[in-house]
């Protein structure tokens, strides 16, 4: 191979990990929003049937402890709080490691750092992570009230 062609493999190899990055970012939260939405739709399309069948079998009246099992549970305040709470750490996690490879990759390259998109995915993924931590804070002592009077109600 001659210099050029190496050259060429190079710049197209380059632009092709660039394109392969963004269709990443933006096709990958859609199939993940269009995966969630086919698992709910399928979850009510059961119990419809479900209820569909008692009623036919029942002609009419369906009981109350049927109905009652048929709902989603609920997550609790605390369990929600918990989640973000997960979810803040992940992501701080994960945004600090993505921050940490950019910054050994370029070494003291600066122009090279400014680029680097491990860097940028890695703020944007820190700030994420921020985020939830400062909601889960924020929300624990907001809603130690409403925390309580749930637990009180469990134990009843």
């Amino acid at each position: 191979m001659n210099i050029m062609a190496i050259l060429l493999n190079m710049y197209f190899m380059e632009e092709l990990t660039e394109l392969v990055a963004v269709v990443l970012v933006l096709a990958l939260p859609i199939v993940i929003a269009v995966l969630i939405y086919r698992h709910k739709r399928n979850d009510t399309d059961k119990r419809s049937q479900v209820l569909l069948t008692a009623l036919e079998k029942n002609s009419g009246s369906l009981p109350e402890d049927l109905l009652k099992s048929l709902n989603q549970p609920r997550k609790s305040t605390k369990e929600r709080l918990l989640g973000k709470l997960l979810w803040g750490m992940l992501g701080s996690v994960a945004g600090l490691g993505l921050i940490i490879s950019a910054f050994i990759t370029c070494g003291n390259d600066r122009k090279a750092m400014a680029f680097n998109s491990p860097l940028v995915f890695g703020v944007v993924v820190l700030a994420v992570g921020v985020a939830f931590l400062v909601y889960y804070f924020i929300g624990r002592k907001e809603l130690r009230n409403e925390i309580e009077t749930e637990e009180n109600d469990l134990k009843k």
